[in-house]
């Protein structure tokens, strides 16, 4: 008896938005902190399948006031969607691909990117810290800090799960990795560097994980013993202290 009642006890269904059905919308129980419904559309295109969100995220994140208007802003959403196999194409949507014997995996994947970045969004709520603004003023102290040091952007790591990440930095060849001190941000740096340092020819990689401890210094302190296996934990205030005193003896 439960078995047929099965979809509207847990809120599943599906509906066709095409008229060959190569296309549906699926309904759930999850749900955005707001309320707002998760969106998952599937699209069987031959042998395989993607399960997407048509731009939703970026829209219900551009509706709750997150702005998003460069690469930058939208790195955060990168970084809990790929570890998952999901992707942000060029066209604004979250994505997973997969052949149709592999479906129910993806789906799992596809969901676990969602909830990820639902419970970023909750974390997030009322923090004044913009994770792009954070990024770019780690570039500028650590230029401050290092002016002779070979800095590039967003260097890639494939980890030993096939999945490649971009880091936020590259200092002299140093992976460098800006985070504020929510947990979610912790978790997903730590799986992302943990990932990397599996494969062989990284597993000696120095990595900086800068944590913004300027707001909440218990939590980012607390948060940082975590990230000391995986990383050398350096605080947004030492790194500003850093840079500073370097700047000072420049100009003395």
């Amino acid at each position: 008896m439960i078995c047929s009642q099965i979809s509207e006890l847990l809120g599943f269904t599906c509906h066709p938005l095409s008229l060959t059905g190569d296309i549906a919308l699926i309904d759930t129980p999850f749900a955005f902190p707001d309320g707002d419904e998760i969106p998952i559309f599937i699209e069987k295109l031959g042998p395989q399948v993607r399960f997407f969100d048509d731009g939703g995220l970026i829209l219900h994140l551009l509706g709750r006031g997150v702005s998003l208007v460069d690469h930058r802003k939208t790195r955060f959403i990168k970084n809990f969607a790929e570890p998952n196999g999901v992707t942000l194409n060029d066209m604004g949507e979250l994505e997973i691909w997969t052949n149709i014997n592999q479906a129910p995996a993806a789906f799992a994947k596809y969901i676990s990117a969602m909830l990820a970045l639902s419970q970023w969004e909750m974390d997030n709520t009322g923090v004044s810290t913009d994770l792009s603004y954070l990024v770019d003023e780690v570039a500028l102290y650590l230029r401050a800090w290092k002016p002779n040091a070979t800095i590039t952007e967003q260097p890639e790591f494939t980890g030993i799960s096939g999945h490649t990440y971009k880091l936020d930095f590259s200092l002299n060849g140093d992976g460098v990795i800006a985070i504020s001190p929510h947990h979610s941000a912790v978790s997903s740096a730590a799986k992302k560097l943990l990932d990397i340092r599996a494969v062989s020819e990284y597993s000696q990689l120095k990595v900086i994980v800068i944590i913004d401890d300027r707001y909440d210094t218990d939590t980012a302190v607390r948060e940082g013993k975590i990230l000391d296996s995986v990383g050398s934990v350096m605080m947004m205030s030492r790194l500003q202290r850093q840079a500073k005193r370097h700047l000072s003896s420049e100009l003395n």
